[in-house]
């Protein structure tokens, strides 16, 4: 009986670290915010779920990882360069 693997916050689709993705550092997953926004400008006002205490156990039931990021050979032909 193997343990399943633990789910890493910052491999998540749903994490956005501070300061380049997001003003606060948290699960931005929908049903996991404290405060949500239905107008795109209004983005600034999101507050995020805390996500230390969402995966406290490393179990989080939200968990999908993140695409792997393509080479870069690969971004720059699909910008047709």
């Amino acid at each position: 009986m193997s343990e399943p693997p633990k789910a890493d916050c910052r491999t998540c689709r749903h994490f956005r670290a501070a300061p380049y993705e997001a003003k606060q550092e948290g699960c931005y997953l929908p049903s996991n915010m404290k405060a949500k926004q239905k107008n795109a400008f209004l983005d600034e006002q999101k507050i995020p779920g805390d996500h230390e205490a969402i995966n406290r156990n490393g179990d989080c039931p939200d968990f999908v990882a993140r695409a792997p990021k393509l080479s870069l050979l690969k971004r720059l032909f699909s910008l047709g360069a």
